[in-house]
């Protein structure tokens, strides 16, 4: 069986945090539709699809995963047990990028994505931040994603 190459940028989000991930994808929508980013994420399951077998696969094509991370995020069974170990492992054996945004307070200290380099100041969780700053704080995060995608290590 052929290995999958890795080549997709996959985003791993709680459904509860939608607000905050459609205005991550409406910043990175130019990039995404000129072909400068492949961004996997499960809206592009169709119905009818094996979703589960789906994930497998986008998780299997990942080269940057990226992770928002919140309350929801970490207390997801999903994330916590299949998403999450896949990914961290496939950092450790295969390089893969963990590109991390701080969606909102949570204790993410206690989990091992506190040993990756956050995308911006933890200090600052965006929902913490009002539209303008959140913003551009998305715009900064969504140009180290382009360059990263476009010049992996």
């Amino acid at each position: 069986m052929a290995k999958t190459a890795r080549d997709k940028i996959f985003i791993s989000y709680s459904h509860k945090d939608k607000r905050l991930f459609e205005e991550f994808k409406t910043m990175l929508a130019p990039a995404i539709r000129d072909g400068i980013v492949d961004v996997w994420d499960d809206k592009k399951i169709d119905p009818g699809a094996k979703w589960k077998d789906e994930v497998n696969a986008a998780l299997a094509s990942a080269k940057i995963a990226v992770l928002l991370v919140s309350q929801n995020f970490l207390a997801s069974d999903f994330i916590a047990s299949h998403e999450l170990p896949l990914l961290l492992v496939a950092a450790q054996k295969e390089g893969v990028t963990v590109f991390w945004i701080y969606f909102s307070s949570c204790l993410y200290e206690q989990t091992e994505i506190a040993t990756y380099q956050a995308a911006h100041d933890v200090s600052k969780p965006l929902d913490r931040l009002d539209k303008p700053h959140r913003q551009a704080v998305f715009s900064e995060v969504c140009a180290k994603l382009i360059r990263l995608a476009r010049n992996p290590r």
